[in-house]
């Protein structure tokens, strides 16, 4: 067994970091390091590149549904982006490019699937699948929320004679020219990908379990003339990226229970697309949600509703049985033949933890911890996980804006609580359990207020009505809670010669003559 210690930066002075994965959190959090000074950062990757998420979906269609200008590092502004919505690949040329100029590269190791971390009172270890180990005194996730595929349980999966995968493991050795393909699911991935395929397929059998609000896409290319202005003059982009952002937070009003403005532009807007882009009444009921605009994910396509009125589509409503070797059941008593069966059932929320275990000082893992519900102080840290810090941890998802304003928020508190521990060297840091109780109960209380908490059956929320993953107001609210941290919530361990002893963070920054205020 190979023993790795600190990684890229070995013999650097100041603190060693791991970071577990290379997607937008892992690349912002690396950048946001190194541009403050501390250079013993490694990354670690299980793939053989960076992207995250757009590394591993590449299906047809795959895009982002926030604006390009606004799903991107604040700090590196692409004024190249071709759309207003960029296709996947585009995206993922764009985080490339990141780590190259940023010379992140040399401190990445890839191949390096994490199955376990474990902290020994002193500094965090992580054993990875091929044998080898690395240390470092803090481990930061960069895994993401979600991070495993949904891959649901139907009866007799195994029966199917044809190929089943999901769109987040596309098969590009599977042709679907000219075949009978099945695809389950009907919500973000389902409907990129189905306009895509529709026109090679024989016949297509979409089966939705409940419908969507469906909005109009409206993207547009960017021409040459705007790209060049946009690169030789970077205020204007960035006053382009305001706007965009004001108008995302918006949006936001669309998730309380309250009637408001923002609800009934959405209803209208819906309405208008479904009566534009669907003529059959009966098929304009099946798509029709009965449930409160916002409490499922808002989707946005423009070729989605008439892929659906395709004379090789049908739109199956009925509940899935059972697969047999021909194809699906469903409740009505009929198997509908298939040769190809695409799954675009989404993923598992933070299910880091399935093949991945984090094990405290005390012998307590982050599953034992989580198993009365999923929670983390500011979204960033456990009590009881000294130096360890989740970035889009749980309740930072967003169903309005962009999440990569999420993730530079919490980089930058973050790094925040490492000035505060790196006061004394080789102290750790973590949240008091009073103090996460406190934020949590505080968090559920929000979130108890918004449409999510109305019982439509959304991915948000687990099968207790805990919804563990989405932010309970808009980004505003976020990045002022997350610009000083209160260090009186956290506890720090002083390691030494002589012992250990522990200062409340207040009263370190008071004995260093900071008054008690975040660097």
């Amino acid at each position: 067994m190979t023993e790795q210690t600190g990684g890229a930066g070995d013999g650097l002075p100041g603190p060693s970091f791991i970071i577990l994965g290379a997607g937008f959190s892992g690349l912002g959090m690396a950048i946001r390091l190194r541009q403050e000074g501390f250079g013993n950062v490694a990354i670690y990757e299980k793939a053989d590149e960076v992207g995250g998420t757009w590394r591993e979906n590449v299906y047809p269609g795959v895009a982002c549904d926030v604006p390009s200008h606004l799903y991107s590092f604040s700090f590196e502004p692409n004024p190249d982006w071709s759309r207003r919505f960029s296709p996947g690949a585009e995206i993922q040329a764009y985080l490339e490019r990141c780590a190259r100029e940023y010379d992140l590269y040399p401190s990445i190791r890839f191949g390096k699937k994490a199955l376990r971390a474990a902290h020994d009172g002193r500094r965090w270890r992580v054993d990875f699948e091929d044998g080898e180990t690395a240390e470092a005194d803090y481990l930061i996730s960069g895994l993401g929320g979600l991070h495993e595929p949904n891959i649901p349980e139907f009866k007799d999966m195994d029966a199917f004679h044809g190929p089943v995968f999901h769109t987040a493991r596309w098969r590009e050795d599977v042709d679907l020219a000219g075949r009978r393909v099945a695809v389950i699911g009907s919500a973000a991935s389902a409907v990129q990908v189905i306009p895509e395929i529709v026109g090679k397929v024989a016949h297509l059998d979409i089966y939705q379990r409940t419908p969507n609000w469906v909005m109009p896409r409206e993207s547009y290319a960017y021409p040459d003339w705007l790209k060049r202005i946009f690169a030789r003059a970077p205020w204007l982009m960035r006053l382009y990226r305001g706007l965009y952002f004001s108008f995302m937070e918006w949006r936001f009003g669309s998730f309380r229970n309250e009637d408001n403005a923002a609800k009934r532009v959405v209803r209208r807007t819906f309405d208008r697309h479904m009566t534009a882009q669907i003529r059959d009444e009966a098929l304009r009921a099946k798509l029709t949600p009965d449930y409160p605009v916002g409490c499922k994910r808002i989707l946005i396509s423009d070729d989605y509703l008439p892929a659906v009125q395709r004379e090789n589509v049908d739109l199956v409503t009925e509940p899935i049985e059972a697969f047999t070797a021909e194809g699906v059941a469903t409740a009505d008593g009929k198997t509908r033949p298939a040769d190809v069966i695409i799954l675009a059932t989404g993923f598992k929320p933070f299910d880091i933890l399935t093949a991945f275990e984090v094990t405290g000082p005390s012998g307590l893992s982050l599953r034992e911890a989580w198993k009365d519900g999923i929670a983390a102080h500011r979204t960033v840290a456990a009590p009881g996980f000294p130096n360890f810090f989740l970035l889009l941890g749980p309740n930072s998802g967003l169903g309005h804006n962009s999440v990569v304003l999420m993730i530079e928020a919490q980089a930058n508190y973050i790094l925040k609580l490492i000035r505060a521990a790196d006061a004394a060297p080789g102290a750790l840091i973590e949240p008091t359990p009073d103090a996460a109780r406190a934020y949590d109960a505080d968090i559920q209380a929000r979130l108890g207020k918004r449409v999510w908490a109305t019982g439509c059956g959304a991915w948000y929320v687990d099968e207790n009505g805990r919804n563990y993953t989405l932010y309970p107001d808009n980004v505003r609210a976020f990045l002022k809670e997350m610009k000083t941290p209160d260090l009186g919530e956290y506890v720090i361990t002083m390691q030494g010669a002589v012992g250990e002893s522990v200062l409340s963070s207040s009263a370190l920054w008071s004995s260093r003559g900071e008054g008690g205020g975040a660097p």
